[in-house]
């Protein structure tokens, strides 16, 4: 059961729809174990639609529907030909695939594309992660300056979010550091501490530029943090700060 959750503010944001994939992404990997998280989000989804109920309507543009449809068979015909192209390329096969073509303009085909890349996941992944991750966390390409510390970078980075797996061997800690902008911080596996506590799976902890710390990774066991930041780290030990211009 964790014990650090996200604010009521972001949970609101959540339960409107109004984060960005990142940030989004690891809110609902959160709420995924966090029973006392989905109350409140079922509570502010209610209270939404409570909102909307006593809002006076607005009259829809009567072609919004049919654009929108039409955006979306686009955009699902433009990412088919992409990935024709490059299978083509791969292959020497010039021929496209007419099964696939003919599907594009299905809106059905885009939910049976995602419950294939569900079911072709690492079940023990949390499900908003698993259309995003290759593998479970001990099989992903990890790189970094060295075995102690290391990064993944996730594909659902944005203008305004960078979304990262660290990994934190066991034993091992990270340099002295703060933060430049919020960093959110989503125990995945393992667990560590710092000088304001432990921090276990599920646990959902910010850190900002009043944070200065240096975790260090429990004896027992790697941890794996789920990290969204708006900005770098700054690192303030002695050493820490010739790693500041590699830092992004």
């Amino acid at each position: 059961m964790a014990n650090y959750h996200p604010a009521d503010e972001l949970l609101m944001q959540f339960a409107a729809g109004q984060l960005t994939n990142a940030l989004g992404i690891q809110t609902a990997c959160h709420l995924e174990s966090c029973q006392q998280c989905q109350h409140k989000v079922r509570l502010y989804e209610q209270l939404g639609g409570d909102l909307i109920d006593i809002s006076t309507p607005t009259e829809v543009d009567s072609g919004a529907k049919s654009r929108l449809l039409t955006n979306l068979h686009k955009l699902r015909a433009d990412s088919a030909e992409t990935s024709a192209t490059s299978s083509n390329a791969a292959t020497g096969n010039t021929a496209t695939d007419n099964t696939f073509a003919n599907n594009t303009g299905a809106i059905e085909d885009l939910d049976e594309l995602y419950k294939k890349q569900l079911s072709g996941a690492n079940q023990r992944l949390p499900r908003p992660l698993r259309r995003f991750l290759p593998d479970y966390y001990e099989n992903l390409p990890w790189s970094g300056f060295s075995k102690s510390i290391q990064s993944y970078d996730i594909p659902f980075s944005d203008d305004q979010y960078t979304a990262r797996f660290y990994k934190i061997a066991a034993g091992s800690e990270l340099p002295q550091h703060t933060h430049r902008g919020n960093e959110f911080t989503l125990v995945m596996s393992g667990s560590f501490s710092d000088l304001s506590g432990d921090y276990n799976p599920g646990d959902f902890v910010l850190a900002d530029s009043s944070t200065h710390h240096q975790p260090r990774a429990h004896e027992k066991e790697d941890c794996i943090c789920f990290a969204v930041t708006d900005a770098p780290l700054k690192m303030t030990g002695f050493f820490g700060r010739m790693l500041n211009p590699f830092l992004k």
